[in-house]
């Protein structure tokens, strides 16, 4: 009858030894003081000598290095906020952009036009780099182009 009690002794003593390891991890300290440059610091070790220091209470649970926050919905809302203006601001900066080059080939479009409809010879370049002048039949081909891209580019 005592050979059975010892293993489960022993067994009950060990699971005692490891509970009481892991509620002394759970409660150590760590180190919070204020560097040279001003930024709080924390740390399992000790900060260098001469620096005062307070000792926090480690948080329990996973060690991941970091100390856990909550949230603070004022910061959350401003970092939203800030998120939204900074997406809007980019929207209208590609807008005036698109409006920008909108308008300078509504501009290039009407400079065309104007020479198409004019009675001085049209001169174009052709694929090869030559200067070739545009007969009637081309001219007109040409002006047709010209009108409708007056009227996209400058009727939105």
């Amino acid at each position: 009858m005592m050979l059975k009690r010892a293993p489960m002794s022993l067994l009950a003593m060990t699971c005692g030894i490891c509970g009481m390891i892991a509620t002394a991890q759970a409660q150590q300290f760590i180190y919070k003081w204020t560097d040279a440059e001003g930024k709080l610091q924390y740390s399992e070790l000790p900060p260098p000598s001469g620096v005062s220091y307070e000792t926090v209470r480690k948080p329990s649970g996973p060690s991941s290095g970091v100390l856990p926050t909550t949230p603070d919905p004022a910061k959350e809302q401003e970092k939203q906020a800030q998120e939204e203006a900074k997406k809007k601001e980019q929207a209208e900066a590609a807008q005036k952009q698109a409006d920008d080059l909108r308008a300078k080939n509504c501009e290039v479009a009407t400079k065309n036009l104007k020479a198409l409809q004019g009675n001085s010879p049209v001169i174009k370049t052709d694929d090869k780099g030559n200067k070739v002048v545009l007969d009637a039949q081309q001219r007109e081909a040409e002006l047709q182009r010209a009108k409708k891209d007056q009227d996209y580019f400058c009727n939105p």
